[in-house]
């Protein structure tokens, strides 16, 4: 099952009608959709809005659709259409509106779980800047601005490179002309709502072609300033292709088809928690309050579902039966000598009562 409240619920009721199924203890949860709730993922026709992904995509608010007679005059209040990322327009924020426009657009599909994901990231947000900021950790507005811009200002000069002939050609020439290039990528890669990865894939091409890219929007005839992404963005840049780049293996393991990962929930679950803590608490490489944050919420979310999947025994028993597991997997993981006697006690009781 994915991770919405009506899922949960189906769980609860469930054995009234099929009294085999064991409720919330047999409830399994879409490993993948956990993993693309924490970052941020598309499927089918649905954008799910992820909670460390979300400090750098602002989900805008729907254009008002308002019906007046013919002869009606209209007056706009001047600030009705500003600040819908935070902060005033301006001309270096032209690329990030029109990418904004372009996403919300794209956003339809399934209501229901895409309001779920939002209402989760949301809170789970809340409380994870409540929370570094009892730390010490503040984000202050400026560099949530810039955060803002990355995402929209990358994809956007994508978009414009691949739509226009003169741009691209451009970019070629420059691609051709670089020596120090040793991939074989030639293209710049946008986001997609349906696809899951495209936040990454955007990042990566982006930070691949950074030389390039700096002398393109420097080009004062293409009119690409609003798209140069400064120092500290680049920095930013960095610094969430590195934490993306953990959930990107996980969610390839775990979309792949007709493989029983059961037993690799829960580990790959903590071992995606102790790889945020070290981003979230790292202090020698410098990492901008707002990834630290952001991984943070990451963190929140992991504890949840890790509770979850500890509340279902079938998780718990996959790994105690797996021969390169069993019960030493969990003393070598920090559980107590009780916690463990505890999960011998619950598997035996559950086979003898089975089988």
């Amino acid at each position: 099952m994915d991770n919405a409240t009506n899922c949960d619920k189906l769980a609860e009721l469930l054995p009234n009608h099929l009294p085999i199924f064991s409720g919330k203890q047999g409830q399994l949860r879409c490993l993948a959709h956990v993993f693309n709730l924490i970052a941020k993922a598309s499927f089918k026709q649905c954008e799910y809005n992820g909670v460390f992904i979300s400090f750098f995509l602002k989900k805008p608010k729907p254009k008002k659709q308002v019906h007046i007679n013919a002869k009606e005059e209209i007056i706009l209040d001047p600030g009705d259409d500003a600040d819908i990322l935070g902060y005033e327009d301006g001309e270096d924020d032209t690329a990030i509106q029109e990418e904004v426009d372009a996403s919300l657009e794209e956003d339809e599909g399934d209501e229901g779980q895409a309001i779920h994901n939002d209402k989760v990231a949301k809170t789970i947000c809340e409380k994870a800047i409540q929370y570094m900021a009892d730390k010490g950790v503040l984000m202050d507005s400026d560099e949530a601005k810039i955060a803002l811009q990355i995402f929209p200002q990358a994809s956007g000069l994508a978009c414009h490179v691949h739509d226009s002939p003169t741009l691209k050609e451009q970019f070629d020439k420059l691609v051709s002309e670089d020596t120090e290039l040793k991939n074989s990528q030639q293209t710049l890669s946008h986001q997609v709502t349906t696809r899951w990865n495209s936040d990454l894939d955007c990042l990566k091409s982006h930070l691949y072609f950074w030389d390039i890219l700096e002398q393109l929007t420097a080009i004062p005839s293409l009119n690409l300033k609003a798209y140069s992404l400064s120092l500290d963005q680049w920095k930013m840049a960095e610094d969430v292709y590195e934490i993306l780049l953990l959930f990107d293996e996980l969610t390839h393991i775990f979309s792949a088809a007709k493989t029983p990962l059961i037993v690799n929930a829960i580990p790959v679950l903590e071992e995606l928690h102790e790889g945020l803590i070290s981003a979230c608490d790292d202090n020698e490489n410098n990492i901008s309050t707002v990834v630290q944050i952001a991984c943070q919420a990451g963190l929140l979310l992991i504890d949840k579902y890790l509770t979850f999947a500890h509340d279902c025994d079938i998780y718990i028993i996959a790994i105690v039966m797996c021969p390169d597991h069993k019960l030493k997997w969990f003393k070598d993981h920090g559980r107590t000598s009780r916690q463990i006697k505890d999960i011998e006690k619950m598997v035996v009781s559950k086979w003898k009562n089975n089988y």
